[in-house]
C-alpha cells in the first residue's frame, strides 16, 4: 500500500513536470526603465511581476546583478528585497567588491495570481558619526535590470468550463509575453470577417496592452485558445461528440465554451475553444458582440443564448483615460486619490490623461489647476512642490509656512501648448528639507506633504481640426479610425479576401483597440474595392492586390510607374527635402510599408494602407506593427519596415505627400482654419500688419508734427 502510494506520487510529479514550461523574464522587460538608481540613507524602487491566473508556478529564481558605491561602510549597508512587501533575502553591500550577481529563490507560495510587487530597498551609509549627509552623491547602489532575469517555472491549470472565465482568466492581460487566439471560420465572407474582427477587437480589448496575436483557420489548433465562429451546423461538425451534438438548440445568439483537443485528439484542459453560432445572422451577431463584451465573472455556466444587444450612447473623441474639454475633473476622477508624501527623497507622483489626438491647440489658452494641498509645520524655507508637465518642470510652490499650512484651491494656470495629443502627464515632486545641522539626527516624522483629491483640473473648449497625413496619431490611439470610439464611418478593405491579410487586418484592430480601449463594434470589413466610400479607409493587401483608383494620392506606388522619395536633407525648418525618382519597381522580400493619404472619394477623409510584397511578409507587417519600438517610430505618411530581423526592426519614416486638413472645425473661422494649416501665410500677415501699423503711427507723428511747427510759426511775432 505503502509502494503503491509512492507510486502514485511520482506519476503525479511525472507529469506535472511534463506539461512544465520554463521563462527568463528580464527585469527591464517589467520597467519603463534599464536600470535603477537606489539613493540617500533609505532608498527604494518597486517593480511589478505579472502572473496569469492560467499558471500553477512550481519554481522562481530572481538574479540579480547590482554595483554599489565604493565609499559605502559594509556593516552598516545592506540590501533588502521583498516581494508583496514580505523580506525574503538581504546582503550586505560590500565596497571591497562592489559589482555583485546575486541569487534568490522566491518561494512559488509567495507569487499570487495577480501583479505582485518586487520590491528593493537599501539602508547605506558612509559614515560611523552622526554627521552624515542622509542625501549625500556617495550614497548610491545601482540594479542592472537588462541583466537581472526572473526565472519562472510553471505548468498550465486546467480551465474552468464557465463563460465567465473570458474576463479575467482566458483572456489576461496578465499572460507572458504575449497571447496567441485562433479564429475558425468555415468559410471568409465579408459579413463572417466582420464578425470576427469585432470578437478580435473584444478579445485584445481584455488583453489591455499585451501583445495579442491572431490566427485563422477552419478547424481549431492544438496547443492555443480558439474561437469557432459560424452556423450550428458548422460548429456541430468540428466539436460534437459521438453522444450529442454540441449545440441541441439553435434558438437566439448562442455562446458555448468546451476544452479543446490535444494534437492526438485527447482532451486538453488547460486550453479552450468557444463556439459563436445563431440561427441568423443578426443573431451570430449579437453573440459576437455579447462575447467582445463580456468583462464580469458572469455567467458561471458553459453555455449562453442571447437574444439582444445594445451599446450605450457613444460620443465622438471618447475612450480611454480621455479628457473632455470644458469640464471640470477632480482628481479623484482622474485616478489620483488623496496621496501624501513624507520623509526625505519621496517619489513622484501625478495625474495621466489622454487628449484627443486632433485638438487644435491654440498659443494664448491656458489649462487651470486648482489643488488644495497641507503640510507639515517645521519645514526649511527652501521646501517646495515642484510641478511637471510631461517630464518638463513648470512650477515650484513655495512652501514656506513654518507652522505648515492647508491651501484650498490654490490656482495655477498651465499653457496649453506644453501639451501634446495623447498621453499627457502633470507630475508632483516635492523637496521636504528640515532646518537641522548636518550633524543632527535626520527626523522625518513631521515632513509631509499631502495632495487631496477634491483639486481639479480644467482643460478649455478647442475645436478639433488637425493637418494631416500624420501617422504619428494613428500609432498613437488610431485615429482617425478612433474619432468615433466603436470605429463608427471606418472600413477595413481586404481585397479578395486574403486570408494572410485579415490576420495582419485584425491585428491592427487589436492595436487600435488596445490603444483606445473600446472595441471596434461598428467596424466593417469588406473583399470588394469600397468606390466611393465617404468615411474613413484602412487597406490591409499585397502590392499586387491593390487597386489603381486608391493609390492615386498614396506617397509610394509599388509595382506601377510613379515618382519614389529619396530624402536628401533635413532643414533647419524640420522639413525633409526629397528627391523625386520616377520609375517602376517594388518592395522584393523581407521589407514592408504603411501609409497615410486623402481619401479619393471623400474630401478630409484618409486612408491608412498597410502593404507587402507578398503574403509572408504581410503575415510579418502584421507582426512589426504590433512592436511597441515600431509603434514608437511611425510618423509622416510613409514607414518603411525592414523585416529581416524580428524584433530588431528597421524603419524609415518620412512625409513627403500632399498635405490636407481634417475635424469639426468648432468655434472658428474659415480663415482661422486656414492660417493654422500655413503657418507662413500666418507669419507673413503678421508681419505685414505690424509694417502697416508702424507706417500709419509714423505718418501719423509725422503729421502731427508738422501742424504743431506751422502753429508755432504762425504766432511768432513778425
Amino acid at each position: 500500500m505503502k509502494f503503491a502510494h509512492h507510486f502514485l506520487l511520482l506519476c503525479g510529479l511525472l507529469s506535472s513536470a511534463a506539461g512544465a514550461e520554463t521563462i527568463r523574464i528580464p527585469l527591464s522587460k517589467l520597467s519603463p526603465y534599464t536600470s535603477i538608481d537606489l539613493r540617500c540613507t533609505n532608498g527604494g524602487h518597486a517593480i511589478s511581476i505579472p502572473i496569469p491566473e492560467r499558471w500553477q508556478v512550481h519554481s522562481a529564481v530572481l538574479g540579480i546583478r547590482f554595483t554599489t558605491s565604493n565609499n559605502l561602510i559594509s556593516e552598516m549597508s545592506q540590501l533588502i528585497i521583498r516581494v508583496n512587501d514580505q523580506p525574503i533575502a538581504q546582503t550586505r553591500l560590500n565596497p571591497l567588491a562592489p559589482d555583485v550577481e546575486l541569487s534568490v529563490n522566491i518561494p512559488p507560495g509567495m507569487l499570487k495570481a495577480d501583479y505582485n510587487t518586487l520590491g528593493f530597498q537599501v539602508s547605506q551609509h558612509y559614515s560611523r558619526q552622526k554627521c552624515e549627509d542622509v542625501c549625500a552623491p556617495d550614497l548610491w547602489t545601482n540594479i542592472n535590470l537588462n541583466e537581472s532575469i526572473l526565472t519562472l517555472d510553471y505548468s498550465l491549470r486546467a480551465l474552468p468550463l464557465r463563460l465567465g472565465a473570458v474576463a479575467n482568466l482566458l483572456f489576461d492581460p496578465k499572460t507572458y509575453p504575449e497571447a496567441t487566439v485562433n479564429l475558425v471560420m468555415e468559410k471568409s465572407t465579408a459579413e463572417l470577417a466582420t464578425l470576427a474582427g469585432i470578437i478580435a477587437s473584444g478579445i485584445s480589448r481584455r488583453y489591455d496592452y499585451r501583445k495579442v496575436g491572431f490566427t485563422i483557420s477552419d478547424a481549431p489548433k492544438p496547443g492555443t485558445d480558439n474561437v469557432v465562429i459560424g452556423a450550428s451546423e458548422f460548429v456541430n461538425r468540428l466539436l460534437s461528440s459521438a453522444d450529442a451534438p454540441f449545440i441541441r438548440d439553435t434558438k437566439g445568439g448562442i455562446l458555448r465554451i468546451t476544452h479543446a483537443r490535444d494534437a492526438g485528439g485527447g482532451t486538453d484542459p488547460t486550453h479552450a475553444v468557444i463556439a459563436v453560432s445563431g440561427d441568423s445572422p443578426a443573431a451570430l451577431r449579437i453573440a459576437a458582440e455579447t462575447l467582445a463584451s463580456l468583462s464580469l465573472p458572469y455567467p458561471g455556466d458553459d453555455e449562453l443564448r442571447a437574444f439582444g444587444f445594445k451599446l450605450p450612447e457613444i460620443a465622438m473623441y471618447g475612450g480611454r483615460q480621455i479628457l473632455s474639454s470644458d469640464k471640470v475633473f477632480d482628481f479623484r476622477t482622474l485616478n489620483f486619490p488623496t496621496y501624501s508624501w513624507q520623509g526625505f527623497n519621496v517619489p513622484a507622483n501625478g495625474i495621466t490623461f489622454r487628449l484627443p489626438a486632433d485638438f487644435m491647440i491654440k498659443q494664448n489658452q491656458f489649462a487651470k489647476l486648482a489643488l488644495s494641498f497641507s503640510y507639515g509645520a517645521g519645514l526649511r524655507n527652501d521646501s517646495v512642490l515642484n510641478i511637471f508637465v510631461n517630464g518638463k518642470p513648470l512650477r515650484a510652490i513655495h512652501l514656506d509656512q513654518v507652522a505648515g499650512s492647508y491651501l484650498a484651491d490654490y490656482k495655477i494656470e498651465i499653457p496649453t501648448y506644453v501639451f501634446k495629443p495623447g498621453a499627457n502627464t502633470i507630475t508632483f515632486s516635492p523637496v521636504l528639507n528640515a532646518p537641522r545641522e548636518i550633524c543632527d539626527a535626520g527626523r522625518s516624522d513631521g515632513m509631509f506633504l499631502t495632495v487631496y483629491e477634491n483639486s481639479t483640473l480644467y482643460f478649455p473648449p478647442m475645436p478639433h481640426y488637425v493637418e494631416m497625413p500624420k501617422l504619428e496619431l494613428f500609432a498613437l490611439n488610431g485615429f482617425p479610425v478612433t474619432r468615433w470610439p466603436d470605429g463608427f464611418e471606418t472600413m477595413i478593405y481586404v481585397p479578395k479576401g486574403n486570408l494572410r491579410a485579415l490576420e495582419t487586418a485584425y491585428n491592427m484592430m487589436g492595436m487600435i483597440t488596445q490603444k483606445n480601449g473600446f472595441p471596434l463594434f461598428a467596424t466593417q470589413i469588406v473583399f470588394a474595392e469600397p468606390k466611393d466610400w465617404k468615411g474613413e479607409l484602412v487597406i490591409v493587401g499585397t502590392t499586387s492586390d491593390l487597386p489603381d483608383e486608391v493609390l492615386r494620392g498614396a506617397p509610394l506606388k509599388v509595382l506601377k510607374e510613379g515618382k519614389v522619395p529619396y530624402p536628401v536633407v533635413r532643414s533647419w525648418d524640420s522639413e525633409l527635402m526629397v528627391a523625386f525618382s520616377q520609375q517602376e519597381s517594388g518592395f522584393g522580400s523581407g521589407s514592408g510599408a504603411l501609409m497615410q493619404f486623402e481619401s479619393p472619394y471623400s474630401i478630409g477623409r484618409s486612408i491608412v494602407l498597410l502593404t507587402a510584397g507578398n503574403d509572408s511578409d504581410l503575415a510579418a507587417m502584421g507582426q512589426a506593427i504590433l512592436d511597441p519600438a515600431v509603434q514608437a517610430a511611425v510618423q509622416g505618411d510613409l514607414m518603411l519596415v525592414d523585416l529581416a530581423n524580428p524584433p530588431n526592426y528597421k524603419t524609415t519614416a518620412m512625409r513627403v505627400g500632399n498635405k490636407y486638413t481634417t475635424g469639426d472645425k468648432g468655434e472658428i473661422t474659415r480663415v482661422e482654419a486656414y492660417l493654422y494649416a500655413h503657418p507662413p501665410v500666418f507669419y507673413a500677415i503678421l508681419f505685414g500688419s505690424v509694417l502697416v501699423l508702424s507706417l500709419v503711427a509714423f505718418v501719423g507723428l509725422r503729421n502731427y508734427r508738422r501742424k504743431r511747427m506751422r502753429g508755432k510759426d504762425a504766432a511768432a511775432p513778425g
